[in-house]
C-alpha cells in the first residue's frame, strides 16, 4: 500500500495569488494534484495546510483527500513534510511526495514510479527527465523515522539521497516533473504543459528516442527530416485557413519509426507508444506504413505523406518511381504497394487542392 503527501500550507509570496486553488484544466491546481495520485490507484492522500487553510480544506475534502493543518507552516516546507508524514497511516510500504505546485505530471509517470519501487521497495525512487531529477519522489517507509526525528533546521534532500546505494534513478519521459507553478511565468506554463499532456513535446519526443535508437543515426536522420516536411506542409495548410493540430502531426512524424529496427515496427512502435500513455500518437504510428484514409484531410495522412516523401534523410519529391522500383523487386507484394502509392497520391492531390500550390512549391 502507498500513500501520498502534498505540501500545500505556503504563502505563495512568488505567485501573487493563492497556488493552491489557481485554475487548472477543468478543477484547480490541488484537485489535479489529487486526482493524477487517486487515478494511479492511490488512496491514503495528505494535503498538508496553513495559509489560507479555511478556503483550502473544504476543497481537499471535497476532491477525497485528507487536509492536515500545519500550525507552524510559516517556519518553512520541511516543517509541513514532517507534519504530514507522522500522520501517515501505519503499514504503507512508502509515499509520494509532490508539492501542490507541480501538476503538470502524467498518470503514466506514477506507474513507472510504482513499477520500479515493487522490485526494490527499499529503495528511493527518483523520476528524471534527460538527466535531471524531479518530482515526485517514492520515498520507501524506512526512511519516515529519519524524517520525523529530524531537528526543524534538516534538509529533506540531504536525508533523502544520504546514501546513494539505496537511490534508483528513473527515467522518465515526461517533462512536467521539472515544472513548478511558483510564479506567474511558471503557471503560465505549467498550464499549457497540463493542457497538452495527451501528446509528447519536441523534448519529450527527443528523450524517447535518445533512449530507444540512441545506436541508429540513420533511423533518427529519417525521423527528423519527416518531421521537417509534415510540419511544412501543415504550416502551409494552416495559412490557408485549416485546423491541424500542429504538436500531434509533430510528435507522430518524429515517432513513427521508434521501432524501426523490430518486426512489425508499425504495430511494434504503437503497442509501445500506447504504453507511454500517447494513445493519438499511437493511432498514427500504428497507420503509417498502410493508411486507409478518411474523406477529409488529417493529421494521420499528413504524417502518412511526409513520411512517404523523405527516403532515408533525404526529401524525394518523385516518391512513385521508388514504389515502382519497390514493386519490380517485390513482385508479390505488387498489390499491397500500389495501394500505398494509391493513398499517396491521394493526400498529395488533396494538399496541392487546399493550399493552391503544388508540393514542389511548398516544401521549396
Amino acid at each position: 500500500m502507498l500513500a501520498a503527501l502534498i505540501p500545500a500550507a505556503g504563502l505563495s509570496s512568488r505567485m501573487g495569488r493563492y497556488k493552491p486553488l489557481l485554475p487548472l484544466g477543468h478543477s484547480n491546481m490541488i484537485g489535479t494534484v489529487i486526482d493524477l495520485f487517486k487515478t494511479s490507484g492511490i488512496q491514503n492522500i495528505i494535503v498538508v495546510t496553513g495559509h489560507n487553510h479555511d478556503r483550502l480544506a473544504p476543497v481537499v475534502e471535497a476532491a477525497g483527500a485528507r487536509p492536515l493543518f500545519n500550525p507552524d507552516f510559516e517556519s518553512g516546507m520541511f516543517s509541513s513534510i514532517r507534519t504530514g508524514v507522522a500522520a501517515l497511516p501505519s503499514g504503507i510500504k512508502g509515499f509520494f511526495l509532490l508539492p501542490a505546485d507541480t501538476p503538470a505530471i502524467r498518470p503514466g509517470t506514477l506507474e513507472l514510479i510504482c513499477k520500479q519501487f515493487e522490485s526494490s521497495e527499499d529503495k528511493l525512487i527518483v523520476p528524471a527527465f534527460k538527466g535531471e531529477t524531479g518530482h515526485p519522489p517514492l520515498i520507501p517507509a524506512r526512511m519516515i523515522p529519519l524524517i520525523t526525528g529530524a531537528g526543524p533546521d534538516a534538509n529533506l534532500r540531504q536525508i533523502l539521497f544520504s546514501d546513494p546505494t539505496y537511490i534508483t534513478q528513473l527515467p522518465v519521459h515526461d517533462r512536467g516533473i521539472l515544472m513548478d507553478a511558483d510564479t506567474p511565468e511558471g503557471y503560465d506554463r505549467v498550464t499549457s504543459k497540463y493542457d497538452r499532456l495527451e501528446i509528447p513535446d519536441e523534448q519529450e519526443c527527443q528523450s524517447i528516442i535518445d533512449r530507444e535508437l540512441a545506436d541508429a543515426p540513420a533511423i533518427r536522420a529519417h525521423l527528423d527530416q519527416t518531421c521537417k516536411t509534415a510540419l511544412t506542409l501543415v504550416r502551409a495548410l494552416v495559412s490557408c485557413g485549416y485546423d491541424f493540430d500542429i504538436n500531434l502531426i509533430q510528435a507522430g512524424a518524429l515517432l513513427h519509426d521508434i521501432k524501426r529496427k523490430d518486426k512489425h515496427h508499425a504495430q511494434a512502435g504503437s503497442r509501445f507508444i500506447q504504453r507511454l500513455g500517447f494513445q493519438k500518437i499511437a493511432d498514427i504510428v500504428a497507420v503509417h506504413m498502410d493508411l486507409t484514409p478518411g474523406p477529409q484531410l488529417d493529421e494521420t495522412q499528413i504524417v502518412f505523406f511526409a513520411d512517404k516523401l523523405c527516403r532515408g534523410d533525404q526529401l524525394e519529391l518523385d516518391y512513385p518511381g521508388r514504389f515502382h522500383d519497390k514493386a519490380n523487386q517485390l513482385p508479390h507484394a505488387e498489390k499491397e504497394i500500389f495501394k500505398k502509392l494509391e493513398t499517396a497520391q491521394l493526400i498529395h492531390a488533396r494538399i496541392e487542392s487546399a493550399v493552391g500550390r503544388s508540393i514542389g512549391e511548398i516544401l521549396g
